[in-house]
């Protein structure tokens, strides 16, 4: 057992920030198209974007949360570090 997190679980956690972060591009993208920042009198933006873009923030906030706390002794007894990508099934 070692201190570090397992290769994996990081590899998921970094897959999982990536894939927040392309969210969030790709919301944003869709509000500036339907001018969600614009306050025209026609503004129709669905408010579902919004609780959407909301709740990814959120998420991506708790997830840095929780890589910014040291690792407690009972989770580092639980890690484990592949010794190279053969050992994956």
């Amino acid at each position: 057992m070692t201190d570090r997190p397992g290769l994996t679980i990081q590899r998921d956690l970094d897959d999982i920030k990536i894939q927040v972060k392309k969210e969030l591009d790709t919301i944003r993208d869709l509000m500036d198209s339907f001018g969600y920042r614009n306050p025209a009198p026609n503004w129709n933006t669905p408010f579902q974007i919004h609780r959407l873009r909301r709740a990814l923030r959120i998420h991506y906030l708790a997830m840095k949360i929780r890589d910014s706390t040291p690792q407690s002794p009972s989770m580092r007894n639980l890690s484990w570090d592949l010794q190279n990508d053969l050992d994956l099934p």
